[in-house]
């Protein structure tokens, strides 16, 4: 595979993980900002970005491991498409 291809598809995967939080978080009844508080974080406006893939903002392993057990789904939930 080419790296435009790898790059494409990384991005693809973020993009899939970032509307996934979303919608699970507000099928949970989340908000952002309770969401962020809950996972360590200090304010809702990263984990906003994150969803929205602002600025190329996106979760890493460590976040979506603490939202999936504060949303109580499996993780591997995030990832598909």
């Amino acid at each position: 595979m080419q790296t435009e291809e790898l790059e494409v598809y990384s991005e693809q995967v973020l993009d899939t993980v970032s509307q996934n939080v979303k919608k699970y978080r507000e099928e949970k009844g989340y908000s952002q900002m309770q969401l962020a508080l809950e996972i360590g974080m200090s304010g809702g406006a990263y984990l906003g970005r994150a969803e929205l893939r602002s600025r190329n903002h996106h979760f890493n392993i460590k976040h979506l491991a603490k939202i999936s057990k504060i949303l109580k789904i499996d993780i591997g939930d995030f990832f598909k498409g």
